[in-house]
């Protein structure tokens, strides 16, 4: 009888056996799997940091190349306004000279009206214009007040002098002009006699 009782227990035994068996292989390859999962991830990440690091670096480049770009249009642009400046230059010379050699001042005035309208036209070529400024009315954006003047000829607040001109480069002011502005008289004081009794 013992026999027959320990069979089932035999048989159990070998049941349970492979379900460990089974479990302990399903563990294994969840195992393998989770390892395989994660050395993908390591892998992908490693690419992403490397991706990473060479985008900064592109970037990096790129931002030197940018600014060397600049550096190179700065110059040109420096080099183009100084040959169109030099003949000026030059023109300004030679009235200076005139002038010496003559000692009079007709050569010299019409050197300098000369020089003056290549000035002008110069800076309307790269759309540099003065700012109106007298008569008008005194503006911030485009004017600075260093000194107001009592007077009955101008309305308040309206420029009477310009001691340095403004310039606009386009619709930006390059430089503000440097204006004088009317400021009405303030009308007498009417005094009403006092009695100061002592």
């Amino acid at each position: 009888m013992q026999e027959h009782e320990n069979q089932p227990i035999a048989e159990t035994n070998m049941t349970t056996q492979e379900t460990v068996n089974e479990q302990a292989e399903v563990v294994s390859q969840d195992l393998d799997d989770a390892l395989a999962r994660l050395q993908a991830m390591e892998q992908a990440l490693e690419e992403q940091k490397n991706l990473y690091l060479r985008t900064l670096a592109d970037f990096q480049n790129y931002r030197r190349r940018q600014q060397e770009e600049m550096e190179r249009q700065r110059a040109l642009l420096l080099e183009a306004l100084m040959e169109e400046l030099l003949p000026i230059l030059d023109n300004f010379e030679r009235a200076l000279q005139a002038a010496e050699a003559t000692r009079e001042l007709e050569p010299l005035l019409e050197g300098v009206k000369m020089t003056e309208r290549q000035v002008k036209a110069l800076l309307a070529r790269y759309d540099i214009h003065p700012i109106e400024a007298v008569g008008k009315p005194f503006d911030p954006n485009l004017h600075e007040a260093i000194q107001r003047i009592e007077t009955d000829e101008y309305e308040d607040g309206t420029v009477v002098d310009e001691v340095e001109r403004g310039y606009r480069i386009g619709e930006r002011v390059l430089r503000p002009s440097r204006v004088i502005v009317a400021k009405r008289p303030e009308p007498p004081s009417q005094a009403k006699g006092i009695d100061i009794e002592i």
